[in-house]
């Protein structure tokens, strides 16, 4: 169960903002200021299929989001986003302080080839080292992992062609320290819900400087 209530406040180093101080923060389907991230373990095909633990393997900050990579709305948002953080990272000199991972929850497609061509679409930088494309070992791992633990919902389209689903989706980004617990957590299309803001590339990076320089 999520929701920071604010009582973790010790643990981070950032203060919730306001649309995260909700009534129930424990119906939050999704970690926020003050939670703990789930801990998984999950495949990195651009790594020889290593087995990465979020957040256990981890000595950095984090901002991580979810998507797939034939998607044509949210996910080539979510990715430019955290794409953008990726770059402003390095500029301000402390990119080997935070790591970035996207985990799919198409498995089915998303392969190392498909990760590979959406790197390059979104300019991500894969030689820095710090940017982590995660897929779960088929769709009832990516259920539980992105779903069940991070609270992350999706649902698959059923088109004529099967080959061409698509599928609805929270879009979600989550800033977390070095403990492995949550900053942030920036939905996605919140203009239309008043208790949560839009994502806004420039939040994110003065964020960002703001954790980095209180962990500092």
């Amino acid at each position: 169960m999520f929701g920071g209530d604010g009582r973790s406040g010790e643990n981070t180093h950032l203060d919730a903002k306001e649309w995260e101080r909700v009534d129930d923060p424990s119906n939050l389907p999704f970690p926020t200021h003050g939670d703990a991230l789930p801990s998984v373990t999950v495949p990195a095909p651009l790594r020889d299929g290593q087995q990465v633990s979020v957040p256990d393997d981890f000595e950095t900050d984090l901002l991580l989001t979810f998507a797939f990579t034939t998607c044509n709305t949210m996910c080539p948002r979510l990715t430019s986003i955290v794409a953008q953080a990726q770059d402003f990272a390095r500029e301000e000199g402390f990119g080997d302080q935070v790591s970035f991972v996207e985990t799919t929850f198409d498995p089915a497609r998303d392969d190392a080839g498909a990760f590979r061509q959406w790197a390059d679409k979104h300019r991500i930088e894969m030689d820095t080292g710090n940017w982590y494309f995660l897929r779960p070992e088929g769709e009832d791992r990516a259920k539980e992992v992105v779903q069940e633990q991070y609270g992350v919902s999706f649902s698959k389209t059923n088109p004529e062609n099967m080959d061409t689903y698509m599928f609805t989706h929270t879009g979600l980004i989550l800033l977390a320290n070095k403990k492995g617990v949550v900053e942030r957590a920036y939905k996605l299309q919140a203009q239309q819900n008043p208790e949560s803001p839009r994502v806004s590339r420039r939040d994110i990076n003065d964020d960002l400087s703001t954790l980095r320089d209180r962990e500092s």
